[in-house]
């Protein structure tokens, strides 16, 4: 016996369409203010000053006050010293019946005069120095002010979709061929 056997497989289709995701963000509006920070300044520029009046003073170079002052304390001191030397002298000569030679005494005195040397430094005194002048630094911290306003974000969905179809059915075929029939019993 001849039969033939025809199949045929089922198949399935698929379409598929992917999920679609669109999101817009929008930029935050922002509202920024400064405020400036403040500075004030104040400053008297450094001055030096140099106070060398006793260093002159010592070396010679005094002021006319002072160099009258002080001629007129040293002229002073030699009237005081030639009185005092001229009433010595005096006694002197009135005791004249103690001394034999007072006249002769007296002039070989007058004719002896000691001569001193003195090494000084000068100025010995230090120049005064000092210094004037200030700064004064005042300051206001500034500042930011921020508003923000926000915005949503648009999201839009397009979701998947699966359609599953039949492409083909599935089918089974049984033919008879030929024309023989077997006939044994």
């Amino acid at each position: 016996m001849n039969i033939v056997i025809h199949q045929t497989f089922g198949r399935i289709g698929i379409d598929t369409t992917p999920a679609q995701i669109s999101i817009e963000s929008q930029k935050a509006d922002l509202e920024i203010k400064q405020i400036p920070a403040k500075i004030q300044i104040d400053q008297k520029l450094p001055q030096v000053h140099i106070d060398q009046y006793q260093c002159f003073y010592e070396a010679g170079l005094k002021n006319i006050f002072d160099l009258v002052h002080d001629e007129a304390q040293w002229s002073k001191q030699i009237a005081l010293d030639a009185i005092g030397k001229i009433a010595e002298d005096g006694r002197f000569l009135a005791s004249i019946e103690n001394h034999q030679n007072a006249i002769a005494e007296l002039a070989k005195k007058a004719m002896e005069h000691e001569v001193t040397f003195t090494i000084d430094l000068m100025p010995k005194s230090r120049p005064k120095i000092w210094f004037e002048g200030y700064l004064n630094i005042n300051w206001q911290l500034g500042g930011v002010e921020i508003k923000a306003t926000p915005h949503k974000p648009q999201v839009s969905v397009a979701p998947a979709h699966v359609n599953i179809y039949m492409r083909q059915y599935p089918s089974i075929k049984i033919q008879y061929v030929g024309n023989n029939v077997d006939r044994r019993i």
